[in-house]
């Protein structure tokens, strides 16, 4: 802290100060996506990594792009700053500071998106700092959330999944499924076949092939995410995988396959019902079941929507909705940033001709 309490920016640097990811990962609030492993990942492709320090001792990392012509460059705190000990206040405390460091360093635009649960604080004080809210960068911005008293064991978790669930789960267990964790990553291939085709079923942008093969390998190398494959005999029928952040599990990525469902019915039931159990076993007090956002809503699906099936999935394992705070984004240079937009859409529309 300065002498006023406040917190500002103190050092910045291309190479993480030792420790850093118990700085922005391990603490509350943490997240994969501000750790070493994730820098080194983006580096590769194309962006700059730069780490900050804060005189509160905590840290943030920032990925930073340059967009030639135009002078200044793009600067991105990927699910950060994250909150740590000092809850909310001290996230918004920390992007305040951050905008205030890229203002001086030339930014174009400052984006910031940490996993924060709602709060009017952090609202407030970014809106006094001119940052604006901005659409998810990230595919979620609610969660939902599976959490446990302490001391509970796997019956009392058993018991708290709906009826249905329970049936599911079992009738995995009766069909030949199998659920394992793959420390080594052997079937990372399979999950990206698995994930590039839900895209193309459900229309969104997905592709393995793009970097994502690469992150998931350097992630489980690392000991930052946990892998589980269900399998029947030697067939893949789908896969989970999660980050280790912030104390607890969080499931980033996970599908199967349609085709297989009805011999084999209840797999993605079985593969999160092993996801608690793994997290149960760590001493870990929650697992994070990720998000099933409406797409452009940013709201809790209602029946009819197209995410409404997979919030009853997600909610039959007593998943709580967890309301969560937004992406803001602090423009800088207004001029640079307008004729930024205005060459992007002209290259899109390039595109389509």
């Amino acid at each position: 802290m300065t002498g006023s309490g406040r917190i500002e920016v103190e050092t910045v640097s291309d190479v993480a100060p030792p420790g850093w990811d118990a700085l922005t990962v391990d603490v509350p609030g943490g997240h994969v996506l501000q750790s070493t492993v994730w820098a080194a990942h983006t580096v590769e492709l194309g962006w700059r990594t730069r780490f900050a320090t804060f005189t509160d001792g905590a840290g943030a990392l920032v990925l930073t792009r340059h967009r030639a012509p135009l002078p200044g460059f793009l600067a991105y705190a990927s699910r950060g700053p994250v909150a740590g000990a000092g809850g909310a206040p001290a996230a918004a405390a920390r992007a305040l500071a951050l905008g205030g460091w890229a203002r001086r360093a030339g930014a174009t635009i400052l984006a910031v998106d940490p996993e924060l649960d709602a709060d009017p604080t952090f609202e407030a004080v970014l809106a006094s700092g001119g940052f604006v809210p901005a659409e998810e960068i990230q595919p979620s911005r609610h969660r939902l959330v599976v959490s446990w008293p302490a001391g509970s064991d796997e019956e009392a978790l058993f018991t708290g999944l709906s009826r249905t669930t329970r049936q599911r789960v079992r009738s995995a267990q009766r069909g030949g499924v199998v659920v394992r964790e793959d420390a080594a990553g052997d079937r990372l291939p399979d999950l990206g076949r698995l994930l590039d085709a839900t895209a193309l079923r459900k229309g969104f942008t997905f592709s393995s092939r793009h970097g994502f093969l690469s992150w998931w390998q350097r992630l489980l190398a690392a000991q930052r995410g946990r892998l589980l494959v269900a399998e029947a005999g030697d067939r893949v029928l789908g896969g989970l995988l999660m980050y280790r952040q912030g104390g607890h599990l969080a499931t980033a990525f996970s599908a199967d396959d349609p085709a297989l469902r009805p011999a084999f019915p209840g797999t993605m039931h079985l593969l999160r019902w092993s996801a608690l159990r793994l997290a149960l076993e760590g001493g870990m007090p929650c697992l994070d079941l990720g998000g099933v956002d409406v797409a452009g809503a940013r709201r809790r699906p209602e029946p009819g929507d197209p995410t409404w099936g997979l919030y009853e999935h997600k909610a039959g394992f007593g998943a709580r909705w967890v309301e969560s705070a937004g992406a803001h984004e602090l423009v800088l240079r207004p001029t640079i940033y307008r004729a930024g937009l205005a060459a992007r859409s002209a290259r899109r529309a390039l595109r389509r001709r």
